[in-house]
């Protein structure tokens, strides 16, 4: 199974987000597509994916969770950049 398989697989099994997005789709482009909507799972398995990539970090359902949270988390309904989201998971990694 490949990475982005086990996060995907993860993501249907663990949480109720929204897979509204048909694979053929590509993000938003207007100024949206700057922030991450936390309620979109493609946009939670695109940032997983890049985040794991950039640490070099082991692809398992345990961490899974714990970045699934530290990403609902991190400030609370406010509009965050996709950009300083990951920033802050490399930088809470490096913890």
């Amino acid at each position: 199974m490949t990475d982005i398989s086990k996060v995907t697989k993860w993501l249907r099994e663990n949480t109720e987000l929204s897979w509204t997005r048909t694979d053929g789709d590509s993000p938003a482009t207007k100024q949206d597509s700057y922030y991450i909507n936390r309620s979109e799972a493609y946009e939670f398995r695109d940032l997983i994916m890049d985040f794991y990539s950039e640490c070099n970090l082991t692809h398992k359902d345990t961490n899974y969770e714990i970045t699934y949270k530290k990403i609902l988390n991190y400030r609370k309904g406010d509009k965050v950049k996709r950009k300083e989201m990951l920033e802050y998971l490399i930088s809470s990694s490096k913890k």
